[in-house]
Parts: C-alpha cells; sequence; structure tokens
C-alpha cells in the first residue's frame, strides 16, 4: 500500500507552478466585448450572488467562498486589500445596476462560464439546504450564462451528491 501523506503537515505543502496563462485569458477577455467588469469582479459578482441568494450566509458558505478566493486562479493572487476592494466595487455595481448580474455574466469567457457555474452551484449546496430562491437563481444564470440545461443539471446532480455527507 502506497504512502499516506499528512497533507496538514506544514512541510508538505505542495509547490504551485504557475502554468496558467493569465496573460492569454485578459487577451481573450477584452477580445470579447466592451465591458467595465474585469474577469475576476465578474468571477466575483457571481459567487457572491450565490452565497446570497437565499438572503443569509451561512458559516458554511462564508468559509467555501473564502477558500475559493483563495484557490481560485482568477483570485488567488489578490491581496486581501484587493478582494476586499473588488468585493466593494462587485456589491456597488449589483447594488446600482438592474442588469449588474446580466452583465457580469455576459463579461465572464466562455470557457470560464461552466466552471463558474459549477462554483455557484457547490457555495450554494454548502449548507446542505436548496431553498426556492436559491433554484431560482441557479436558473437564472444558466441562462445568462447560456449553459445548456442538460449540462447546468448534470453539475447540480453531482454536486448534491458530492454536499450530501
Amino acid at each position: 500500500m502506497p504512502e499516506i501523506v499528512n497533507i496538514f503537515a506544514a512541510s508538505s505543502q505542495p509547490k504551485t507552478s504557475s502554468t496558467f496563462d493569465t496573460e492569454a485569458l485578459k487577451r481573450s477577455f477584452s477580445e470579447q466585448r466592451a465591458t467595465d467588469w474585469t474577469i475576476g469582479e465578474a468571477f466575483m459578482a457571481l459567487h457572491l450572488s450565490a452565497v446570497s441568494a437565499d438572503g443569509r450566509l451561512s458559516e458554511e458558505e462564508h468559509a467555501e467562498l473564502f477558500a475559493l478566493a483563495r484557490r481560485s486562479r482568477v483570485l488567488k493572487s489578490y491581496t486581501q486589500d484587493q478582494l476586499a476592494q473588488v468585493n466593494t466595487i462587485v456589491s456597488k455595481r449589483l447594488g446600482e445596476r438592474s442588469e449588474g448580474l446580466v452583465e457580469a455574466c455576459e463579461s465572464l469567457p466562455h470557457d470560464m462560464r461552466l466552471t463558474v457555474f459549477a462554483h455557484c452551484v457547490d457555495l450554494i449546496l454548502a449548507d446542505g439546504e436548496l431553498h426556492q430562491n436559491e433554484a431560482d437563481f441557479l436558473n437564472k444564470i444558466t441562462a445568462y450564462l447560456g449553459i445548456d440545461r442538460s449540462d447546468a443539471e448534470r453539475i447540480q446532480q453531482v454536486l448534491l451528491i458530492k454536499n450530501r455527507f
């Protein structure tokens, strides 16, 4: 049997390599459409909206959102202050713009949309409950992101299983 590594020991932290081409992603993003949403802002807008969909932020959702921000290739290079600034910008835009969520969805590169949707589902299910207003939110962003309904259903089924226990 292979040796089991203690992943929580300080010395066993994996070495991260930056093989993700953020410059290519930025170029792809800027070619898509004229927008005042950055990729990070649009990414965060969807996730903040997901955890807010039921009107309350559970401890589990908060922890999952924080963990996602620390590990996502889009946000992990941001400092704590930069994350707070993006959060403020996103909150203001979503509060002031009636179509803010639509703008954020349309601003995401097409190849990120399914992943962002999956993160939203996972965040919503983090507290072990799916309320009607959360389901309504997922249905809205499915349309806004242009995600095929069968793809959305498969993602939801897998994440329901993942978050069951």
